[in-house]
């Protein structure tokens, strides 16, 4: 559903820029008589100069000018790049998904995917989140999500790609981003006492995120949650299961509680 809508931001887009080019238009007058070649290589001159909003404009003309062949496929992929270098994410993630979907046995695909995954992963850090110095995880872990699947993709299907490796790395980040996020969300039932919502998060933590390191405090958050709902059997039993694994945990010795808020969190 993401893609579809990815593609048709940029379908609506690509029919603006096309409505909009006339004999006035300087890129329009600029290219005219120019093979597919020269197009294609003043558009990546402007991506390398990082000319962005000129490499945007001449990638969107290769298309609708040539829009098949090897450098219409490339084209696409640079486009998506351009796009997001001059902060518009969305654009960035339509072009590589329109990629995706329509040349699915291209050689770039690898790059595609990674493109994918970094463009997802990078853009959940918005300006407010800047701002604020709000961290990524305690957003809205949509971006995350499709991320590690972009980049589980590529590990899996191209093991050999020069980015495997870093996309490896790049999985394990975004698991320990997604487990926070799960984190912040338990941390904040908690404070309301809903309890019950707090339990379910910390249980996402303890058997989807288990590799990470939140597995301890996810531990020690249901044993006082339980307490707190009169179910004593199953804090007791979660405090040994807690007691097992971490054996030099403080939460042995004293009950969860939580961490010191950031300043936005009174909103």
């Amino acid at each position: 559903m993401r893609i579809l809508k990815n593609i048709v931001i940029l379908i609506l887009s690509t029919f603006l820029v096309i409505s909009c080019a006339d004999d006035g238009d300087p890129i329009h007058n600029e290219i005219k008589g120019w093979n597919v070649q020269k197009l294609y290589n003043e558009a990546y001159e402007a991506l390398s100069n990082k000319s962005y909003d000129r490499a945007i404009k001449l990638y969107n003309a290769l298309e609708t000018t040539y829009p098949y062949g090897i450098y219409a496929q490339q084209g696409m992929l640079d486009l998506s790049y351009a796009y997001y270098e001059s902060d518009k994410p969305e654009m960035a993630l339509a072009s590589v998904d329109q990629f995706i979907v329509t040349y699915p046995t291209n050689s770039s695909m690898d790059y595609a995917l990674y493109l994918k995954g970094y463009i997802n992963y990078k853009s959940d850090d918005g300006f407010f989140t800047g701002l604020t110095k709000q961290d990524e995880s305690e957003l809205d872990p949509l971006g995350l999500q499709e991320a590690y699947k972009a980049f589980s993709e590529l590990v899996t299907r191209y093991p050999n790609s020069k980015y495997a490796n870093d996309s490896k790395q790049k999985v394990n980040l975004v698991v320990n981003d997604l487990a926070m996020s799960q984190m912040h969300k338990a941390r904040y039932y908690m404070t309301i006492k809903a309890y019950l919502a707090a339990i379910d998060r910390s249980q996402t933590i303890i058997t989807t995120y288990n590799t990470t390191s939140y597995v301890e405090e996810a531990l020690a958050m249901q044993v006082l949650a339980y307490q707190n709902l009169g179910q004593m059997q199953l804090s007791i039993d979660t405090k040994k299961v807690l007691a097992l694994n971490f054996p030099q945990s403080k939460y042995l010795h004293s009950k969860w509680r939580d961490k010191d808020k950031p300043w936005y969190a009174i909103f």
